[in-house]
């Protein structure tokens, strides 16, 4: 029986700086990927010449493709994603640096697992130079406390407070990019997978740290110079338009199941879990939207239900709902 093989989906945008590291993390790689597909979202630096030398000494064929508009970075990992032929799908920052086994762990995991739809790992956070941060990802955002609760049905709920994994750290079948993509343009890419692919199938963890995770200041999506904890509190304690819109993308979520109901059946309990969700997120946006005593009932009523604490930051959520 032949190993599956696996493509790499890097998405760059003035990366020079941190990018032949991270390149040369990926060319060390104990399983080398059977690709390597980039898609450069319209750099003015030296990222496509970096790019352009790497392939011609890389040991596995190097793709690239020069946008001629910006798609951001989630569509731009939608373009990506759907230009990659392996059978595994490897996604892949510019400013990150791999350890030798990541692919190689990744895909054991997914061989092992054959019910699973994607796999993810922990990560060392460091600084711009390199230097560890003394915290992992996982330490960090509190998913290690979480991580037992990371199986089955469980695992919905433990995402439906927010997202604990990111992009860079996973890989996912490439046979289930038909529930995946297009990626609605509300959503960040990878939330959009995990939370699909955990309502329809599972993902598994992966303890170890496979990769360094770099933060810094000019990076253009994900953490920035926030720890996970920062970006975790800012991401559900929004302002009442953005409840709106997290309404939106939860409908979007639903919509995309009921799409591919016929092949992929979402069961009953997960499916209610987004529902309430959704209840969850309507409910507070129009407590939010009244005022005085109204504004009072309505989030004690909420509060009353269990969901404030099942999918939002519990007692605090309802003191600012307040």
């Amino acid at each position: 029986m032949t190993e599956p093989t696996i493509s790499v989906a890097m998405c760059t945008f003035n990366g020079a700086r941190f990018l032949p590291e991270q390149l040369q993390s990926i060319a060390l790689q104990t399983l080398q990927p059977s690709e390597l597909v980039i898609c450069d979202d319209g750099s003015t630096d030296g990222t496509v010449g970096i790019l352009q030398s790497f392939a011609l000494s890389a040991r596995f064929p190097v793709r690239i493709f020069c946008n001629q508009e910006t798609l951001g970075p989630a569509k731009n990992f939608e373009k990506a994603i759907g230009l990659c032929d392996g059978e595994i799908i490897s996604l892949c920052d510019q400013d990150d640096v791999w350890r030798p086994e990541k692919l190689a762990r990744l895909q054991e995991t997914l061989d092992a697992q054959p019910g699973a739809a994607y796999a993810f790992s922990d990560a060392d956070m460091t600084g711009e130079d390199g230097e560890h941060l003394g915290m992992t990802a996982w330490d960090a955002v509190g998913l290690r406390k979480r991580v037992d609760r990371f199986v089955g049905a469980e695992q919905l709920n433990v995402l439906l407070r927010h997202n604990l994994i990111a992009g860079c750290s996973m890989a996912f079948r490439a046979s289930l990019r038909g529930i995946f993509l297009p990626i609605p343009p509300t959503w960040m890419h990878d939330y959009w997978i995990v939370l699909l692919g955990s309502a329809l199938f599972q993902g598994t963890p992966v303890p170890e740290r496979l990769y360094k995770y770099r933060r810094h200041a000019n990076q253009v999506c994900g953490w920035r110079m926030k720890t996970f904890s920062q970006v975790v509190s800012s991401s559900v304690e929004t302002g009442q338009e953005d409840c709106w819109k997290k309404i939106e993308q939860y409908r979007e979520v639903l919509n995309r199941l009921a799409t591919v109901q016929s092949s992929y059946p979402c069961e009953e309990g997960r499916l209610n879990l987004l529902k309430q969700k959704e209840t969850h997120l309507l409910r507070r946006a129009t407590a939010r939207s009244s005022q005085g005593i109204s504004r009072l009932f309505g989030v004690l009523a909420e509060a009353s239900t269990g969901r404030y604490h099942r999918f939002s930051n519990s007692w605090y959520s309802i003191v600012r709902d307040l």
